[in-house]
């Protein structure tokens, strides 16, 4: 409630939920914050520094909540001016005694919100410290120790002094069909879309959220996600009006939040590992998956399906992934070939469509994932061996005696650098094609995603790690399903035969210390709370619970630089682990219940409400039969 990335923030009435005891209701008896203030004020100090609840500091600081990384202590370069006995150290904590701050520790570091990953981390001096009045001087002994630092030239940092109690996780749970907002949610989420200011807003959604991740004690919340505009841009007239709309349904139990966020799609930047099982020829569910051959971005592939064009014909078995996850980066494309996939966005590709001849193909596992392996590896195998053991083997190699387990030990040395080395070796050979084109692991990547155009049939070409190409895809549609319309993010891919496989569910190990059934298909919509599984390329396996009130998503992008502003209205899982149900690389990976049974695949996800949105099944073959114009569609068996 009071992190700096919420905007504007309402808790239910008479609902507390771990708020400072200094924060005071307002008549309505709802606890009403701001930007990190209880105080409701959008408007921060001018020159940068802050003076939250829960901290104060800057003149730059990591948005809340955020996490420390912290520098290892024997590599830090400020080891010694930090010992408890240098001047510096001993001026610090002057200052905080001074100024009656209960700390805890302080301590150089970097600082970087959760909600933004990929946002470069802030050197910050961070004084973790208990904060027991709103009138604690904790602004002007930031200030001071700033100075300090810039008595010692570290003008690189920042301070900040934080309260911990500002970091803490809310977890969601789907709220339950007795509580008496859900069968007015449909009512509830139309009057809010129509009558708030919906520009930069990217979801709007209804869970149990709170610090406890307790289904009976979390409070009901509506979390609006929003870009993360203009700081000046204030959000509290949108609460309100929220709060009219729950007022006038009797609904004073539901609380509101508005947060900067993002909602991420497709492919995955970040660096993941990958199972040593990886580099084999059937196509394993749930694995890395990549564009062929580039080293910028992994995601997953979600399984086998199968579809019939005719009634009377045979049933074809294809690949099935996220749409965004098979088109490569576009600046990196001549521009015949960037016109002709970005006139697919629209429409969709087609069967036949002249795209699908070779322009966008696929490999796993992906050579980014691979590159991260491989250089894991060689840097173990570059280690110097260990001095006992050299001299191990010096007393061997003059036949020499040497003791059982000291035998023992350099055989296990030697066995292990051999066992790495024969594994890389296999991992170069399985992304390394013919000849007849460029080494991918040593050319300048990615390369020329026209070359299946020309050599196309001829697979001696390609790596063992090529997947195939696109044989058809939905493009940054969005189509009606329940009558309401919802987002086509889908693309069917044509293997070779020899990586064809089944849709086991083993590729991480087992499933809650069991082996699951292989996928078969769930038509229909499962019920609220419904323990839900996936196999992806960033987290592995994950369970959480299906959601049965809708997220509305809005300024969705349309893969062009514009946005679909109409809104769509999509099912979610939520995550009762301090692990997300899915992350970044997680896109085209399929959900399925204990049973096997194939619920759906999902498409993006929220960090900030801690959601995965996925596609239900019977939704994604109706469109795949709209574009493809197949009989039938059904999960390969």
């Amino acid at each position: 409630m009071l992190s700096s990335t919420t905007v504007a923030f309402a808790s239910p009435v008479a609902h507390t939920d771990n708020a400072p005891q200094w924060f005071r209701p307002s008549n309505d008896g709802r606890l009403r914050s701001s930007r990190g203030s209880s105080e409701d004020n959008d408007e921060g100090l001018s020159d940068g520094w802050i003076d939250q609840d829960l901290r104060a500091g800057g003149p730059i600081l990591a948005h809340t909540p955020s996490v420390t990384i912290y520098y290892p202590i024997a590599n830090s370069p400020h080891r010694e001016i930090m010992d408890p006995r240098s001047e510096l150290c001993r001026s610090i904590q002057t200052a905080l005694d001074e100024a009656n701050i209960r700390i805890k520790t302080f301590d150089f570091c970097y600082r970087r919100c959760k909600s933004f990953p990929e946002g470069d981390p802030i050197p910050t001096f961070l004084v973790d410290a208990t904060r027991e009045s709103i009138e604690d001087k904790w602004l002007p002994a930031s200030q001071t120790i700033y100075k300090l630092l810039q008595n010692y030239d570290l003008t690189m940092f920042n301070v900040e002094i934080c309260d911990d109690r500002l970091n803490l996780t809310r977890y969601p749970s789907p709220v339950p069909p007795s509580d008496p907002i859900y069968p007015l949610w449909d009512k509830v989420l139309s009057e809010i879309l129509n009558n708030i200011n919906c520009t930069n807003v990217l979801t709007v959604e209804c869970f149990r959220f709170g610090h406890k991740n307790d289904l009976e004690t979390d409070p009901t919340t509506i979390i609006v996600t929003v870009e993360q505009t203009s700081p000046f841009r204030s959000w509290r007239g949108s609460r309100e009006k929220i709060i009219s709309i729950l007022d006038s349904y009797n609904l004073q139990h539901v609380g509101i939040q508005i947060t900067w966020g993002l909602v991420h799609r497709g492919r995955d930047s970040l660096d993941r590992s990958l199972p040593d099982s990886s580099w084999q020829a059937p196509l394993q569910v749930g694995l890395s998956l990549g564009v062929y051959g580039s080293k910028y971005s992994s995601s997953t592939f979600g399984g086998w399906i199968e579809i019939k064009q005719e009634a009377e014909s045979e049933w074809q078995k294809v690949g099935l992934t996220c749409f965004r996850c098979v088109i490569p980066i576009l600046d990196d494309l001549e521009q015949d070939d960037k016109t002709a996939i970005l006139e697919t966005f629209p429409t969709g590709i087609p069967l036949g469509s002249p795209i699908t001849k070779g322009l966008l193909k696929v490999e796993q596992p992906s050579l980014k994932d691979t590159m991260l392996v491989i250089e894991d590896i060689a840097t173990a195998l570059s280690r110097p061996p260990d001095s006992r053991l050299t001299a191990v083997k010096e007393v061997i190699e003059e036949d020499c005696e040497v003791s059982p387990r000291s035998r023992q030990r350099y055989e296990k040395a030697i066995a292990k650098f051999a066992t790495l080395s024969a594994l890389k070796s296999k991992i170069e050979d399985f992304h390394k094609p013919c000849s007849q084109c460029n080494d991918l692991l040593s050319s300048s990547l990615p390369i020329n995603p026209r070359l299946g155009t020309t050599l196309e049939a001829n697979m001696d070409v390609y790596s063992q790690s090529y997947a195939g190409r696109v044989r058809a895809g939905s493009g940054y549609r969005q189509f009606e399903a329940e009558g309401v319309l919802i987002q086509a993010d889908w693309a069917l891919i044509d293997v070779p035969e020899s990586r064809h496989s089944e849709n086991e569910l083993s590729t991480y190990g087992m499933i809650d210390h069991t082996d699951f059934t292989p996928l078969q298909p769930f038509v229909g919509i499962p019920a609220t709370s419904t323990a839900l599984y996936k196999l992806g390329r960033s987290t592995e396996i994950t369970r959480g619970s299906f959601s049965g009130l809708k997220s509305a998503h809005l300024n969705i992008p349309d893969g062009r630089g514009g946005i679909h502003k109409v809104p769509t209205f999509e099912y979610s899982v939520t995550s009762p682990s301090p692990y997300l149900f899915s992350d970044p690389g997680d896109s085209g990976a399929l959900v399925f219940d204990y049973d096997s049974n194939c619920i759906g695949m999902i498409f993006a996800g929220n960090p900030i409400s801690r959601v995965s949105y996925i596609t239900l099944l019977p939704d994604l073959f109706n469109d795949i039969r709209t574009i493809t114009g197949a009989f039938d569609v059904r999960i390969a068996e």
